[in-house]
């Protein structure tokens, strides 16, 4: 069977009107096909328009010229088959964990067909038992993988991930790294990340494409043809990380 969560994107441009009227593009005219199943970064230099092309491709904005495509279908608002973690968890704090994660079930009102669910992506994130605790009583690595639970039990064809490890300490950032990509190759999802640590760019995606200065354009594509799991101190790795740095100061 085909696999799903393919992305189009078609000569898509964004801009921004500040307070006194002035125009501020953040996306130029990007083209790009993101397959199904594939993990993929985005890094530029900060502002550039990554996030706002992240959002775009969630459907929480509306490009104002082009066109994208999920499967073919044309996106043109939020939708469950597309999941977003950001950077901060956004965790309802009056819930506990289970809470949280049943949360998207139970606001599409699917929650008894699929309950016993909760209890599979909170042991997938390693939560288990922590279900009953409150957002505050967890680090804020728990509180990231409350998040992915929250965003996977959608079942979304596409994970969208807005800078998802940029709060945590380091240890805790290569776990959670790690717990991702196991995520990714037993669930198969297409992975679009915003980060800009190309190491982990390097580490997890198999394509990491490298946007401008606002407004946001693809000036390079890098592909990153190693096995997993990679070592972060390989020399491929190293190398991999010296080109990209590079072209991100052109």
């Amino acid at each position: 069977m085909e696999r799903s969560g393919q992305i189009r994107i078609e000569n898509v441009s964004k801009k921004y009107t500040n307070l006194i009227g002035e125009e501020n593009e953040a996306v130029e005219n990007v083209s790009l096909t993101i397959g199904a199943g594939e993990f993929v970064s985005f890094m530029g230099p900060s502002g550039c328009g990554k996030t706002t092309l992240l959002r775009i491709i969630a459907g929480l904005l509306k490009p104002d010229s082009g066109q994208l495509y999920l499967d073919d279908e044309p996106i043109t608002g939020p939708g469950c088959e597309r999941g977003l973690v950001f950077q901060n968890p956004e965790l309802y704090q009056w819930l506990n964990v289970e809470q949280n994660v049943a949360f998207g079930l139970k606001a599409r009102k699917v929650y008894h067909e699929h309950k016993d669910d909760v209890q599979k992506y909170i042991d997938m994130v390693g939560l288990t038992g922590f279900e009953k605790s409150l957002p505050h009583h967890l680090s804020g690595g728990m509180q990231q993988r409350t998040a992915f639970a929250r965003a996977l039990i959608n079942r979304p064809k596409v994970l969208l991930l807005d800078e998802p490890f940029g709060a945590l300490d380091a240890f805790t950032r290569v776990a959670l790294q790690d717990r991702l990509l196991e995520l990714w190759k037993t669930i198969g999802y297409t992975a679009v990340m915003v980060t800009h640590d190309v190491e982990e760019a390097v580490v997890l995606s198999q394509r990491v494409i490298v946007m401008s200065g606002r407004p946001a354009r693809v000036i390079d594509i890098q592909e990153i043809d190693l096995p997993y799991p990679r070592n972060r101190n390989a020399i491929e790795v190293v190398e991999l990380k010296k080109k990209i740095l590079s072209n991100l100061q052109m």
